[in-house]
């Protein structure tokens, strides 16, 4: 983003993208990081979040419709333009109406349901799901050194929800020792969680003014001269610059092919897997530590945009070499989880920071190769961008339905509740 070229309307366009961006996942990651205190009121308890996630996946069918038509139509550029207005419209509606009826429940087969929560997550994943196929070739329309917005946006996706849920205190709790009778042989210990700073709705609320403010900069964009230097007709393929067509950036068609399937890996472990299975990882090492990880981990993808804006390709064979490593660390993450809640390391320093650097470093051995392979296979294909959101939407789709079947069908992990005594031989 720092270009000793660029004007102010180059900066402000980049800002402006970056904006618009926030409207993929900002509102479905924050419903999940709002969870503990939703769960609070709702009758499902924490398998809300399990339900919350198998109607999320079921959204994908926007991003399969999509993919049909440039399919379908493939002689034909795809105007994505109304396509974005009608998404993020979509998601403004949703989010207003949880700031209402997040709590309301409904019986169904004789169980109450959070009935109203479960359909506005589905309508706001309608959104996320689509953007990140729509926003993607979206960006194709600026030139290559805008491309980083795509990855900023995303990482203030996690982190200003994350934020909001500090501000308001969310998953703060303290133990407290209770006893049945006048002995202290029979000792029990129950979490108590504190009262928010301000409710669920407030969130939600705060949640909707940033969709609001992504639907200004995206208006911004298409009807002001802001970023007239920048971009090119709607009706007109998307954008490859010349300085990226380079022979070192070429790329045969089988290894383009290759890349987009690193895409869809990348997105597996790190979208569909890791949040997944986060409980079982970090839980095991205290409550401080599991609320150490789940803060810190969106900041690896604002690390990983740095470091894109620094380094915007790597030579492949190093490229290959970031997958694998982070590829090991996942299987470390997988190892502990299968393990949980008797751990390696258990109730030690070196155990606690040990598996807060196994866990951050997942998501940047994975995450940066993600953004060179959109530089890739963008300086390669007009449609690149669009193939790449496509696969990375796909690959979250794979890895929610296998930590699905891990987690609730198989039932393969066994967490530690908060404030929970284990005894591991």
């Amino acid at each position: 983003m720092l270009n000793k070229q660029w004007k102010l309307n180059d900066y402000i366009t980049y800002i402006l993208l970056t904006l618009v961006l926030l409207s993929a996942w900002t509102d479905i990651n924050g419903i999940f990081t709002e969870l503990p205190q939703i769960i609070l009121t709702q009758p499902e308890g924490w398998r809300l979040g399990s339900h919350l996630g198998f109607v999320a996946s079921m959204s994908n069918i926007a991003p399969l419709a999509l993919v049909f038509c440039k399919c379908a139509y493939r002689n034909r550029p795809l105007n994505v333009v109304p396509i974005n207005y009608f998404v993020i419209s979509i998601g403004m509606i949703s989010c207003f109406l949880l700031v209402f009826f997040w709590s309301n429940t409904s019986w169904i087969f004789n169980e109450k349901r959070s009935l109203a929560l479960l359909i506005l997550t589905f309508f706001l994943a309608l959104l996320d799901c689509t953007s990140m196929v729509s926003f993607s070739h979206y960006i194709t329309r600026f030139r290559t050194e805008f491309t980083s917005a795509l990855f900023l946006g995303e990482s203030l996706t996690m982190i200003i929800p994350s934020l909001l849920a500090i501000a308001q205190g969310n998953g703060r709790l303290t133990c407290v020792f209770s006893s049945n009778n006048s002995t202290t042989s029979n000792i029990s210990i129950t979490p108590i969680y504190e009262t928010a700073r301000f409710s669920v709705s407030i969130y939600f609320l705060c949640i909707f003014f940033l969709l609001v403010l992504s639907f200004v900069a995206f208006v911004l964009l298409q009807w002001t001269d802001i970023a007239k230097n920048n971009n090119q007709d709607a009706t007109k393929e998307p954008m490859i610059d010349s300085a990226t067509t380079n022979q070192p950036h070429r790329l045969t068609p089988l290894f383009y092919l290759l890349l987009l399937f690193g895409a869809l890996y990348t997105s597996s472990v790190v979208y569909g897997m890791v949040f997944s299975i986060s409980a079982y990882v970090l839980m095991p090492y205290g409550h401080q530590i599991f609320y150490l990880g789940t803060i810190l981990s969106p900041w690896m993808f604002t690390l990983v945009w740095l470091f894109g804006t620094i380094k915007p390709f790597l030579a492949k064979r190093y490229l290959l070499l970031m997958i694998l490593l982070g590829s090991i660390t996942f299987s470390f993450d997988l190892m502990i989880a299968f393990r949980s809640p008797c751990v390696p390391l258990i109730n030690t320093i070196q155990g606690n920071i040990l598996v807060l650097v196994i866990w951050l470093s997942t998501f940047l051995l994975l995450g940066y190769p993600r953004l060179i392979i959109a530089n890739y296979v963008r300086a390669h294909s007009p449609n690149g961008m669009f193939w790449f959101g496509a696969n990375v939407q796909l690959g979250a789709l794979i890895g929610s339905v296998i930590s699905y079947l891990l987690v609730q069908t198989f039932s393969l992990f066994k967490e530690r509740l908060p404030c929970q005594q284990i005894q591991c031989l």
